[in-house]
């Protein structure tokens, strides 16, 4: 199943959530019902095969350290 990566901002801050899900409207839904989506959402992506997601950070709210981090291993900056 495919991931998505979702952006949420609040309070000038944002938080970023990885979703399992068939797309990107089933993982606002899925972040939703878990109650992961505080704040605005301001975009959503489908994570390529080549993002190897460490089981820990699947369906849970991460910090923007912990976002900054992930797109540093992949190149992103």
């Amino acid at each position: 199943m495919p991931l998505y990566w979702l952006c949420y901002r609040r309070n000038n801050s944002i938080s970023v959530i990885i979703e399992p899900a068939h797309s990107l409207i089933h993982a606002r839904l899925r972040s939703a019902i878990d109650g992961l989506d505080e704040g605005e959402f301001t975009e959503g992506h489908e994570l390529l095969g080549r993002w190897k997601m460490p089981k820990a950070m699947i369906g849970r709210r991460l910090s923007q350290d912990e976002a900054k981090k992930l797109l540093a291993e992949f190149g992103h900056h």
